[in-house]
This record gives C-alpha cells, sequence and structure tokens, in this order.
C-alpha cells in the first residue's frame, strides 16, 4: 500500500489517500475503513437517458463518487472489497442520498474521511503504518497434504489464505494392485505441482513449505525435484533450496498450526510478523496450562489486569483480535481503542494486534478476541464480583474455578450439594417394589401398545381399483383427499401467483424478497414449518459487454489515422427492444443480456459459423480443414447446453463465442410463413436474446468452488477453473446475428455442403447463405464482455409437513430465480403451480389430515446459474436423504406450449401413468379425455439441466420432472427473454391457464400416492425393464463401431473377451428381472394383508410381523435406486455418482444410460469397455445383500 495523501486535525479528524498495489493491501483496507467513515473513489455506474422520442438508453460511465459508509463486504479467496453506502455529494451522475456500492481495485487511489466520533485513533493509524510499510513481511507458502489430498496456502503479513483444494482419487494398495497406487500417486503429485506453479512466481525466492503425515511430503518434495530435473526447468530447480519439508498430524488445514511450530519452520520464519505472534500465542497457553495468575483472557478479566497496572513495563504483552476493531458500533471499538492507549501509552506494555485470519489470530477468536501476559500474577479476577456472596462449605474446604467466563466461554459458577437426610425407613425395600411394580406396568402396556405404534393408524376406502391394494389416509378417507387435490387449485390463484413473480427482476442471490414472500405464504396456506435456508455461491453479474463488427481501414500513402485501422461496420445493441407503453413490456428494471460464468476478456478476431457447436459439428469443421484456433465462433442454441459449445470452442483455440436463436428451431411459426412477430403475433421477436448459464454441467452442478461439499461460510473454496469458460462469450439476437452471418456469405464452404446435422437454417429469406467462413481480411469482431464475480447468499424456502414415517420422505421442488424481470413460463409457472399444489396440502391439513409419510416443498434459488440452491441442499443433507428419500418431483415449467413432457427414473413410471388416467386433459379432442389419453405415453430418461440432477445423479433418489412444453405449432417461447412475460403467458401461453392448473393436479396426485401407499407406489420390474433395454442400445452402438481401437472385432481374442462380458451383463440383468417380478408380487401380498385389516388386536405378534414386512418391502423399494450410486463417480467427472443415469458428456440436457459404458464405446476404447464393463457387472445384481437375499427372505414368508 502506498500512501499517496495524509491530512490529520487536532481533533483527530482528517482524511488519507491509499493507493493499493497487491490483493493483501485489500485486507488493511477492510480493517481501516467503517461505518460512517467518507470514502472517496472511482465507480463504473450504470446511466440512464431519455430522448426527446420517449426511448431510453443505458451507459455505463465511470466517474468518482463519494458515499458514507454502510456495509463492506470482503471476500478473502479473491481479496476483494465491496464497500455499501449513501452517495454524499452530488455529480453529475448522481444525487446525494442514492444507494451505490463502490468495489475498490488495485492500483486505483482511494480517499479515506473520519470525523467525529469515528476519527484516527491510534489503532487506525497503527494499520496505515503496516500497510504502508515497504518492509512488510513476505510470502510464505504451504502445502498441508496427505494422500489424495493437498491444501495449498499463502501466509502473508496479515493473514491466512487457502488459495486452492487439490483432491485426487488414489486407489488403495491391494494384493496385486500397488501399481494402480502407483500411477494414482503420480497423477496426485502432478495435479498439486501443476496447481503450485499456477499460484507462485518462481522468479521470486520465498519458502515453500511442504507438510504431511507419514512420508507424502518427503515424496512430494523428491517428485518435485525428479520433475525438473526431467524437463530441464531452471527456475523451478532453483527453487530447491526454498523447500521445507515437516511433518504434521494431518493433510488438512488446521495443522498448519503445529506446522508453524516445528523447529525447522521457526528457525526460517523467525523474522515473520505471523511467526512472532504464534510465539506470543505458545507463551500464553503456556502461563495459562501453568495457571500461575499470570495469564489471563476475557474482556472483564483482563480489563481488571490493566486496571491494576499488570500489564506494563516488564513484560506485560496485550493480545487483542483485528476482529474487535471491526466492531459496529463506535462505542465498542472504543472500548478496545481506549484499552489498547492504556497499555501502550501510559502503561508502557507491548501491544500486539493478532491478525484473525491468521490461525493465531483464529487460537485467540477462540479465547474471547483478547488476552494478557501479566508483569506480575494476579488470582481470582474472575471471582472479585462474587467474593462475598458465596458461603463457605461447612467443613471449611472452598473450591475454585480456574477458568474465567466471557462471551465465548459458559458462565460457571460453584454449586455445593448436601446429601439429603433419609426421608423414609426400609427405603431399599420401597425401592424394590416400586421398581418391579412399574416394569410390569411398562411391559403390559407394550405388548398392546408396540404393534398399534408401529403400523399406521389409518382408514380405508374405494379410492383404487380392486386389483390394487387401496392406500391409507389418516383423519380422513384417500379420495377425500383426491378430490381436495383436484379441486382446490383455480384459475384466479394460479393467475395471481404469477402475476406475482414476474413483476420484477429476481436473479439468484437478488431475490430474497420473493423468498420471504413465498415463506409467509406457505405458512399461510398451512404448513407452518416453513424457513428459509441460505447458501453463500460464487455468482457473477453483468457490468458490461460490447461486440462491433470492424472493417479494415485502406491507407493510402501519407493517410495518417491515430491509431485506428478499423472502422465500425455495425454495432450490436445487445439489448432487447423496449416495448413501449405495451403491456408485453415487464415492468422495473431490464437485466442485461449475459452469460452466467462467462469470462472476462476483450478479443479483436476473425469468426467462422459453427453451425450448432456440438462437439460433431466441430468435428465435421476439424476434418473439413476449417481454420478454428484464434477466431470468434458464432453459433446457433439448441441440440445441446451451451456452456459445452463454449468448452469444445476453448478446445480447439477459438478465442470467443456468440451464441444466437436462430428462426430453424421455431417451427412453423416464423416470420417467414407469414406469423406477425411478437407482442404482435406468435413469432419470435428478432431481438429476442436466451441469457443463460455457459457452466460446464457434465463436469458437476452447484457451486464451482465448493464441489461435492455444501457452499456454506467460511468453507474452504477450490479454483473453479476447471468447471467455467475462460474465454468470453455473448447471448445475441439472430437481428444482431443477421449482419455478423450476411458478412460471411461466399466465404468459405456453406453449411448445406455438409452432412444432415448442418441444413436447415432459418434466416435464409434474409440473404443468409450460411458459409463457415472465416471471415474476409478486411473484417473482424470485436467482443468484449466484463462480469463482476462475488460471493454472495442464495435463499432456498423449505416448507415441511410431517408424517407418522419421519425416515420416508417425498420431496417436491422448483426453482424461483429468473434471468429476466419475467419468467412466466421459466420457472414461474412452475413456482405458480407449486403454490397451488402447498395450498391444496395445506387445506387437507386443515381439514384434519396427516400424511403417512413426510413431505418436504421446496422453493430453489440459484438453479439458473448451475442448479445452485438444490446441489448445495442435496450436498449439505445428503445422509439424511440417503436414508430417508423415497422420491423427488421437479417441475421447472409447468406450461410453454401444450406438448405433455415427462423425464423420469423407471421406478416412478407406474405412479405417473396411473395419475394421468385420473386428470382430465386440457388438449381434449373428444370430451372426457385424460392425460394418458391425449399423451403417447413416452417417458424421458431422466438428463439434466434442472434441479433432479442432484437428487437422482449425486443421492440416488428416483425423480421425475414434467411440463407442457412447445410444439412445432405452438407459438414460440422466448426462452430466457424479456419477452417470457406475464403478457405473454395469457395472451400466447396457456390463455386460460388450464395447462397450469393439469400440472398442479399431476404433481399432487403423484405425491399423495408415493405418501399414502401403505407399500410405496413403485414397480421395480418397471426398472429391470429399462436396464434390459439399456444394455441392448449400448450392445448395438459397440457392435456399429465394429472395432474399437483395432481389437474388437468379432474374430479378435480382445473382442471375443469383450462379447462374454455383453452376454455376462445382460445374464446379470436377467436375473434382476426375475428377482424384481418376485418382488412386486409380493410387495402386492403384503399391501393386500394391510389392507384387509383384519388381525385382532390380541394376536399382537402378527401385528408386529406384519410391519416388519412393510418395512422391509419399503427397504426394497427405497434403496434400490441408491444401489447404482458408485462412489468413485464417472471418469473426468466424478461428481456423477449413478452407474445408470448422467447427462450426455457433449449434450448435457439429455440423459445418458450406461455412461461410462457408452462414453468407452464412442470413443472406440477397448480397453476402457472392458475397464468399464466391471462395475456394472457388480451393480447389476444390485448388491444381492439388498434384493436377492431380501427377496428370498420375503419368498419363505408366503
Amino acid at each position: 500500500m502506498r500512501l499517496i495523501k495524509q491530512n490529520f486535525e487536532r481533533d483527530g479528524s482528517g482524511l488519507v489517500t491509499l493507493f493499493p498495489e497487491e490483493p493483501e493491501d485489500m485486507w488493511y483496507a477492510y480493517n481501516l475503513i467503517r461505518p460512517k467513515d467518507l470514502l472517496r473513489a472511482s465507480a463504473l455506474r450504470r446511466v440512464v437517458t431519455e430522448s426527446a422520442t420517449g426511448s431510453t438508453s443505458s451507459t455505463r460511465v465511470h466517474t468518482t463518487l463519494t458515499i458514507r459508509v454502510e456495509s463492506l463486504d470482503f471476500d478473502p479467496q479473491s481479496s476483494q472489497l465491496h464497500v455499501s453506502g449513501r452517495i454524499a455529494e452530488e455529480t453529475k451522475f448522481t444525487k446525494v442520498g442514492q444507494y451505490h456500492t463502490l468495489d475498490l481495485e488495485l492500483q486505483r487511489n482511494f480517499t479515506l474521511t473520519k470525523d467525529g466520533e469515528e476519527a484516527w485513533d491510534s489503532v487506525a493509524r497503527g494499520i496505515i503504518k503496516e500497510a504502508c510499510d515497504p518492509v512488510r513481511s513476505a510470502d510464505v507458502w504451504a502445502v498441508v497434504m496427505q494422500e489424495g489430498l493437498a491444501n495449498l496456502a499463502v501466509l502473508t503479513g496479515a493473514r491466512t489464505v487457502l488459495r486452492q483444494r487439490v483432491e485426487v482419487s488414489i486407489p488403495r494398495k491391494r494384493g496385486g494392485r500397488a501399481s494402480d497406487h502407483d500411477k494414482g500417486l503420480e497423477k496426485f503429485f502432478q495435479t498439486t505441482l501443476d496447481t503450485l506453479l499456477r499460484q507462485i512466481d518462481l522468479n521470486e525466492s520465498k519458502p515453500i513449505l511442504l507438510a504431511s503425515p507419514g512420508f507424502t511430503a518427503s515424496s512430494f518434495q523428491k517428485f518435485i525435484i525428479d520433475t525438473a530435473t526431467r524437463t530441464g526447468n531452471k527456475a523451478l530447480m532453483a527453487q530447491k533450496a526454498n523447500l521445507v519439508v515437516v511433518h504434521s498430524s494431518s493433510g488438512h488445514l488446521h495443522a498448519l498450526n503445529e506446522i508453524l511450530q516445528t523447529p525447522e519452520v521457526t528457525a526460517r520464519l523467525k523474522d515473520t510478523q505471523y511467526a512472532r505472534e504464534g510465539k506470543l500465542m505458545d507463551e500464553f497457553m503456556t502461563l495459562l496450562r501453568k495457571d500461575d495468575g499470570r495469564a489471563w483472557y476475557g474482556p472483564s478479566e483482563v480489563e481488571k489486569a490493566v486496571e491494576k497496572g499488570a500489564v506494563g513495563r516488564g513484560g506485560g504483552v496485550l493480545l487483542i483480535s483485528n476482529a474487535l476493531f471491526r466492531a459496529q458500533d463506535v462505542a465498542i471499538r472504543r472500548r478496545w481503542v481506549r484499552l489498547v492507549d492504556k497499555v501502550r501509552d501510559v502503561e508502557g506494555g507491548e501491544v500486539r494486534t493478532l491478525s484473525s485470519e491468521h490461525e493465531s489470530g483464529k487460537r485467540l477468536d477462540g479465547l474471547g478476541g483478547i488476552a494478557a501476559i501479566l508483569t506480575f500474577p494476579l488470582d481470582d479476577l474472575d471471582e472479585e464480583d462474587e467474593g462475598e456472596e458465596e458461603g463457605e462449605i461447612p467443613n471449611g474446604n472452598t473450591n475454585r474455578l480456574a477458568m474465567s467466563h466471557n462471551e465465548q466461554t459458559p458462565l460457571l459458577t460453584t454449586v455445593h450439594v448436601v446429601p439429603p437426610p433419609p426421608r423414609y425407613r426400609h427405603s431399599t425395600l420401597r425401592r424394590f417394589c416400586t421398581i418391579a411394580l412399574a416394569t410390569s406396568l411398562i411391559v403390559v402396556v407394550a405388548i398392546f401398545l408396540i404393534p398399534i405404534n408401529w403400523l399406521p393408524h389409518h382408514s380405508w376406502d374405494d379410492g383404487w381399483s380392486s386389483d390394487e391394494a387401496r392406500p391409507a389416509s389418516q383423519g380422513m378417507a384417500y379420495r377425500e383427499l383426491q378430490e381436495i387435490l383436484l379441486e382446490t387449485p383455480n384459475q384466479a390463484k394460479v393467475r395471481e401467483w404469477s402475476q406475482y413473480y414476474t413483476s420484477g427482476p429476481h436473479l439468484a442471490g437478488k431475490n430474497l424478497t420473493q423468498a420471504l414472500w413465498t415463506r409467509e405464504k406457505w405458512q399461510e396456506f398451512g404448513v407452518q414449518d416453513s424457513n428459509i435456508v441460505a447458501y453463500d455461491v460464487y455468482l457473477n453479474y453483468p457490468l458490461d459487454h460490447r461486440l462491433a463488427l470492424l472493417e479494415s481501414r485502406q491507407k493510402s500513402a501519407g493517410d495518417q489515422v491515430a491509431g485506428k485501422d478499423y472502422d465500425i461496420k455495425y454495432e450490436c445493441k445487445l439489448e432487447e427492444d423496449v416495448l413501449h407503453g405495451h403491456p408485453a413490456m415487464n415492468p422495473g428494471p431490464r437485466v442485461p443480456t449475459f452469460h452466467a460464468y462467462s469470462a472476462n476478456g476483450d478479443v479483436t478476431a476473425h469468426y467462422v459459423y459453427v453451425n450448432f457447436g456440438t462437439f460433431w459439428d466441430f468435428d465435421d469443421l476439424v476434418k473439413a480443414n476449417v481454420s478454428l484456433e484464434g477466431k470468434i465462433a458464432i453459433v446457433k442454441y439448441g441440440r445441446g447446453f451451451r456452456g459445452l459449445k463454449i468448452k469444445r470452442a476453448q478446445e480447439l483455440g477459438m478465442v470467443g463465442v456468440l451464441i444466437y436463436s436462430d428462426p430453424q428451431e421455431d417451427g412453423d411459426i416464423t416470420e417467414q410463413n407469414g406469423y406477425k412477430t411478437y407482442p404482435d403475433g406468435p413469432a419470435r421477436n428478432p431481438s429476442s436474446v436466451q441469457r443463460g448459464s455457459v457452466d460446464f454441467i457434465t463436469i458437476g452442478p452447484g457451486d464451482p468452488t465448493t464441489p461435492g461439499y455444501p457452499s456454506k461460510p467460511g468453507v474452504p473454496r477450490q479454483d473453479p477453473s476447471y468447471q467455467i469458460p475462460f474465454i468470453p462469450s455473448l447471448p445475441i439476437s439472430y437481428q444482431d446475428a443477421l449482419p455478423l452471418l450476411q458478412a460471411l456469405n461466399g466465404h468459405g464452404p456453406q453449411a448445406s455442403n455438409f452432412n444432415e446435422y448442418w441444413q436447415g437454417g432459418g434466416l435464409g429469406y434474409k440473404n443468409v447463405s450460411y458459409n463457415i467462413g472465416p471471415s474476409p481480411s478486411s473484417l473482424k469482431l470485436n467482443l468484449m464482455n466484463k462480469q463482476e464475480y462475488v460471493t454472495r447468499p442464495i435463499w432456498n424456502v423449505i416448507g415441511i409437513i410431517n408424517g407418522s414415517l419421519a425416515d420416508e420422505v417425498v420431496i417436491l421442488g422448483n426453482h424461483r430465480d429468473a434471468w429476466i424481470a419475467g419468467g412466466a413460463a421459466d420457472p414461474n409457472s412452475g413456482s405458480a403451480a407449486l403454490n397451488e399444489v402447498v395450498r391444496s396440502f395445506g387445506l387437507a391439513l386443515e381439514k384434519g389430515w396427516k400424511p403417512l409419510r413426510t413431505i418436504v416443498f421446496a422453493s430453489w434459488d440459484g438453479e439458473e446459474y448451475n442448479l445452485l440452491g438444490s446441489t448445495e441442499w442435496v450436498e449439505e443433507y445428503l445422509p439424511w436423504l440417503s436414508n430417508a428419500a423415497v422420491a423427488y418431483l421437479n417441475v421447472d415449467i409447468s406450461c410453454m406450449g401444450s406438448g405433455f413432457v415427462v423425464a423420469a427414473s423407471p421406478l416412478l413410471h407406474k405412479a405417473i401413468y396411473d395419475a394421468t388416467s385420473m386428470i382430465q386433459s386440457p388438449n381434449q379432442t373428444v370430451p372426457g379425455q385424460t392425460v394418458r389419453d391425449t399423451w403417447d405415453g413416452y417417458i424421458k430418461t431422466i438428463g439434466s439441466g434442472t434441479d433432479f440432477t442432484a437428487f437422482q445423479d449425486f443421492a440416488g433418489v428416483p425423480s421425475a420432472d414434467m411440463a407442457y412444453r412447445r410444439t412445432a405449432q405452438d407459438p414460440v417461447y422466448h426462452y430466457h427473454s424479456n419477452y417470457d412475460s406475464f403478457h405473454w403467458m395469457e395472451e400466447f401461453g396457456d390463455k386460460h391457464w388450464q395447462h397450469h392448473l393439469t400440472i398442479a393436479k399431476l404433481w399432487a396426485l403423484i405425491a399423495a400416492s408415493l405418501i399414502e401407499n401403505p407399500i410405496i407406489h413403485f414397480r421395480a420390474t418397471d426398472y429391470a425393464k429399462a436396464l434390459a433395454s439399456y444394455v441392448q442400445k449400448t450392445k448395438a452402438k459397440a457392435d456399429n463401431s465394429k472395432k474399437l481401437d483395432g481389437t474388437l472385432s468379432e474374430s479378435s481374442t480382445t473382442g471375443q473377451h469383450h462379447q462374454a462380458a455383453f452376454l455376462s451383463l445382460e445374464a446379470a440383468v436377467e436375473r434382476l428381472h426375475n428377482a424384481t417380478v418376485r418382488f412386486d408380487r409380493q410387495a402386492a401380498a403384503v399391501q393386500h394383508r394391510v389392507q384387509r385389516g383384519d388381525i385382532p388386536w390380541w394376536k399382537w405378534w402378527q401385528k408386529i410381523k406384519l410391519s416388519i414386512e412393510v418395512r422391509k418391502v419399503n427397504d426394497g423399494y427405497k434403496y434400490l435406486e441408491r444401489q447404482f450410486l458408485h462412489e468413485d463417480g464417472l471418469d473426468g467427472r466424478n461428481w456423477f455418482k449413478h452407474v445408470v443415469f448422467a447427462p450426455g458428456r457433449w449434450t448435457g440436457y439429455a440423459g445418458a444410460t450406461l455412461p461410462g459404458l457408452t462414453e468407452a464405446v464412442e470413443d472406440r476404447n477397448a480397453t476402457g469397455v472392458e475397464v468399464r464393463l466391471m462395475p456394472i457387472l457388480f451393480f447389476f445384481p444390485v448388491k444381492r445383500n439388498l434384493t436377492d437375499a431380501t427377496f428370498a427372505e420375503m419368498e419363505q414368508d408366503y
């Protein structure tokens, strides 16, 4: 930090101007700036201007603002400091009182003024002196590791920062497999070294601590030296002298404290600030253990010691955490400042302010944030206030508690208890008689009550067909419950909920008001146990963007162009048309067009048209020798997840990606076919833009900085670069894409010259010939994308209706966040339906119903970015879900068209078919038709792209998702666009809200069947049949490949081995099918016995036996899906644990079956086929201890 200017007045007020030069300086600024200070710094402000015609435009301007500080937000991982407050000085672009957040930046001055109560005290001046000290201690790197885990941390003068966490699965050393362990260890060392080299500057000479239990650290040191020697890396070899190997008890970061105390480290780092602080804390703890009265901690105790003059010259040291000086209350802060001044200036003692971001500071925080080493011993500082109040024990002995109490420890006192005199004679006989009588009574009661408590108290009705056992409902007949669920949802209510949710922007992390409103509504509906569950996640928000088509300027001799070689041929709008005065325009501010997790960047390059940007499209271009490296790609939306288009582009060396919506995807409803564009008609508005996330969803959903564990405050965060792009991207409209595509006409091959997947572009009538390019030498694109990355909270709303069975749970979920102010279809058609489902179940509760199984309702936040809310929740509650979850029912979009679509685990097929046969279809061609009558009955393989992913693919919970989606004859749905508005829904999407109501009723009925059936409403045989079809599909794909790496011909030894493996796989599926047929038959028999209810009350042992059988069957159904989870996950994307289902590697949305095996076949990898067959052969008997053994036991009972 550089001090530019300093001006202090006698009363303590004044200002300083500082110039932060490195990330560490932001930590000092965070400790320096306090609420009520005046802060002046450069800012980027969005300014809206209105022309004489009434049109508005917005620009972002750089200006300098002065704010009165209200709050600060510091991200320790990225060293970013955000300071919020109200404008204190009017400027050309702002007025006094407006709210603004300043993002302090490196290499930019800021001026801080303190006045009034919050003046420049000694602590604040000390922070400036320390921050601007040119000889501040240098950084030290530490790698704390164990086999498979490495924590890379940097120790600065003020903080310990975890920069990266590396986890690599290493096979165990088992008989004959030591080589696998060695290869895994080498891969782990290589990954750790690569990560370390990305973090450090090899030209600087700084200590690097390598610590681990056992010999892992020394082996890693040897690997580093061997790598440097083998590769000839002289800079890395020069670091050999800086490598310090020490032993630690753990490979986790908390072991850093003991590492810093080892002799070899203390000798190396003896002159650093954190070494001195650690030594002081060790000295304090030693004195505290001695209990000689020279070590005290806690606010009141330390203040008393200071008052007695015991913290002064001659060895007195005050240890205080800098967290105490960040108190929001000025009076509390001044309390500590006065204490520091008294010790240092009056008593002459030493004051050490410890950083709360160092291990020593964290130890001090555990003691209340303040402690003292005294010059002379003092006793009973913690008992002075109690001395006269405590009585004496009759025998004259006294007890003294050596531990003091403070804000961090419980209040402790000494309670003296005298044994009471005996109340009765013959007490032993009386006690024996009492115990014997009580035990007899308990046994008698248990004999009669245990069966009643084990079996649910439910009545039965005729709500199900005669060939099926009927479900139970406590407090009302099941048919009455069905009637409530079918009759409660109504058009007015679902319209009301839709109108509320679409009334303003609700991006992830910016919709707390909607979360609070949702919770309050659910509580009004009767679900009182509704709460908000927050997570701190990694997000980005748009700051600025630009896209321009540049044409090179032809220079003549003597022509001087001031640094400008290009003219702007076309400047893209990058925003959607504002429909002034039209009801189609959503109210409130508009969200700019952007991609979530897109990279910051400013690139100028030639560009290429790459069709839909699928893996196979890029492969076609590579085979056609089209130059891609260094180019910008223009891509059509569709046929795959947008982030995977960018992933493949950057792998091939491209520098940017533009994605637009081509009318080709709009079916018959196009402007070319004579339809008017929205809002005047059903065709696509030419300016509509599809926003969206561009993370690599097939690697894993959730917060990319916390893969596999919940993103709670304070957790270690990892580098997200493996899961998000490093090249910039922008979404654009086809209106903006037109000039770019037209400029390619005549350049490069035409799309029509490629295979059938390149045919059918929808802009031919606009003079687009779909030439590939590259663009001519005179034309380039300038793509600029600027995003703000922050870690901030998102808010799930979780509502719970407790059932009779706490360990069997059905979960219903929809996400609430949207890219724009509207979101009438995605997601809030689902949100409106969910509210009606909750309201329906709430009405049943009001009428006395209690469910058999527990119900959980979830309104997720952050789905649009990367399924954040649902994934973090599943990761947090995974142990509970693994034990209790029966099914997860998701509705992302309830209506965007008229075509009914379902994707589900095979276990849920029966429940879906039954429910769709009971509800009237909104698309009837003949009166009385049900949803099942108007639907083709096809249930898709479950993939990804919405909130069921974590449940199905990570936790093994059978899941389903359903919606009414657009058909080729429906009005065009403007996906993730401002035109996904309440007006579009009411005018074009679902005019009478009937599709919303149908989904709400279906959702509720499917849930009710799963909740209320004594035997879970699954059919295991459906799973076995599906598995058989998946195996045949994969085998056919392998057969069509003919040869995998030239080794899988039918005549080859390897090919014969693989053919035998497929035969074994088919046999395993056949065994599973036979077992599931028996199991379903036996489950039906158990349900029939429960339904009969003819066991007399006095045959309690039969009731117990039946309850055990019910539990056994339900456990078999409940855990069946989870038997297909593989702890190590899929190769290359180990977050996905399911061996049967996963999103397609290069599709994202679409589901892939037997993904590991399928990918080996697609890659023509013979070895991979064999490797991936083995775990599947293990899983397909479904871990016989659960299925075959369970089924055999059931057979013996009948």
